[in-house]
């Protein structure tokens, strides 16, 4: 395997429209995938892989309305792969067409950054399927109040790292295909994603001025409480699985958001905080 490279896709946004929420990747019609961007189709192609083949969640729960406004990171390795096998005369055993490879880039990985704003943390002992709490009834009464004053007062609730009200980024959807696992793979798309996020601290908040909202009267003054500023937070739900992952790239476990399962797999939440004073 040649040096991975990673490609980036800033939101998509309209150009997924033709997309169908209900189908895999890979049975999307030609008229659709012909008009979406190559990089999201190569990291759909890896999410069917992992999460749909794999992890069996299905393909209309995969695809979901972020993707739209998410920046995608999708990382390529190049293969040498046979493209024309070997072909010799039975008899003689004269080669009559000769062994033939090509070295391609095949998408291996990919992760995406969802800007906030975001719903509320997922509550202990949630069971969730496409987002949506599907065990409200099991749920003990301290959490069920707890949910009830965040669906009321609109604010997320305080955890060990989060105060319930600072924006953050939230990363998901990483996914590698299971042949190049232990490679580092995981790790290289992460500090991507991180790294992308500290050149780029105002792209999701930019000022009044930048947004070209001044000829609408808005005051600069009320710029940050307009607007709100992204200070360097990162969020993730994190597969039980995959926490080693986050870890040696500088998430930690909010033990305060506790357990709770997403498509019948278990999650915990882990945050990480980078420089980003630009």
């Amino acid at each position: 395997m040649g040096t991975p490279f990673i490609a980036t896709l800033e939101p998509p946004g309209l150009a997924l429209s033709p997309w169908n929420a209900s189908l895999p990747p890979s049975q999307q019609s030609p008229s659709t995938t012909s008009t979406i961007p190559k990089t999201f189709l190569d990291a759909m192609t890896i999410r069917e892989s992992v999460f749909i083949n794999e992890q069996q969640i299905p393909a209309e729960n995969e695809f979901d309305a972020n993707d739209a406004r998410s920046v995608h990171f999708v990382i390529y390795a190049s293969i040498n792969q046979v493209v024309q096998q070997e072909e010799r005369d039975a008899n003689s055993g004269r080669v009559m067409r000769p062994r033939k490879s090509e070295t391609r880039s095949v998408p291996i990985g990919t992760v995406r950054i969802v800007p906030f704003p975001h719903a509320p943390h997922p509550v202990k002992g949630g069971k969730y399927l496409a987002d949506e709490l599907v065990n409200l009834e099991e749920l003990d009464s301290e959490t069920k109040k707890a949910l009830e004053v965040v669906q009321r007062g609109g604010k997320d609730r305080k955890t060990t790292l989060h105060d319930g009200e600072e924006v953050y980024m939230k990363l998901g959807r990483l996914a590698v295909l299971k042949e190049f696992r232990g490679r580092g793979i995981a790790g290289q798309l992460i500090r991507r994603a991180l790294d992308w996020m500290r050149e780029h601290p105002r792209y999701f908040s930019p000022s009044v001025k930048e947004r070209g909202f001044e000829a609408l009267g808005i005051d600069p003054e009320r710029d940050a409480r307009m607007m709100p500023k992204w200070r360097g937070l990162f969020c993730v739900h994190a597969q039980v699985s995959a926490v080693g992952a986050w870890q040696r790239a500088g998430f930690v476990v909010d033990e305060e958001m506790g357990r709770w399962w997403e498509e019948g797999i278990e999650h915990v939440g882990m945050f990480c905080r980078v420089d980003a004073r630009a």
